[in-house]
């Protein structure tokens, strides 16, 4: 790989770190991998994985997925922009692949109530364009009375490549 192509991934990956640790949360932030905002909550043992209940806006990039490039992509980053609430029941997480070819990655949401209990989990595959960025909208599902228990989020902040 040319130093260009390496340079611009360690940039790319050096933002994603600076914006994280400076607060691009708009809720609470207690550390990396811990990105907390306002919202709703779940209980640890009704997880929800309904892949079904997100929107994606991409933004940047270009370039086409390979699933035999999937196992060699670096993890792309993934920053909680908001938590949900009873209005907004949803969380919206930046996802940044720092890869020169397209991937798909797993991005992991979780809902927690005030005690910091499991109210709900979101696990879903966003395709990101090659050092392109994507904005997701995870739901909480289970309707308003899952939201309202939802106290703040955590987002996992590397998405692995899906294979």
């Amino acid at each position: 790989m040319n130093t260009r192509g390496r340079g611009f991934r360690f940039a790319v990956v050096i933002g994603f770190v600076v914006v994280s640790l400076t607060g691009f949360s708009t809720g609470r932030h207690h550390g990396v991998g811990k990105h907390h905002g306002s919202g709703g909550g779940c209980s640890s043992s009704s997880q929800d994985h309904d892949t079904s209940r997100h929107t994606t806006t991409t933004t940047g990039g270009s370039g086409s997925y390979s699933s035999t490039a999937a196992a060699s992509q670096s993890p792309a980053m993934a920053v909680l922009v908001s938590c949900a609430t009873v209005k907004q029941p949803y969380a919206t997480v930046q996802v940044g692949n720092p890869n020169t070819t397209a991937g798909i990655f797993d991005v992991t949401v979780t809902f927690l109530d005030a005690k910091g209990g499991i109210v709900a989990t979101q696990v879903d595959r966003a395709r990101v364009p090659a050092s392109g960025t994507v904005t997701l909208r995870e739901y909480v599902g289970g309707g308003s009375a899952r939201v309202s228990r939802v106290d703040h989020c955590e987002v996992r902040d590397l998405a692995p490549a899906s294979g």
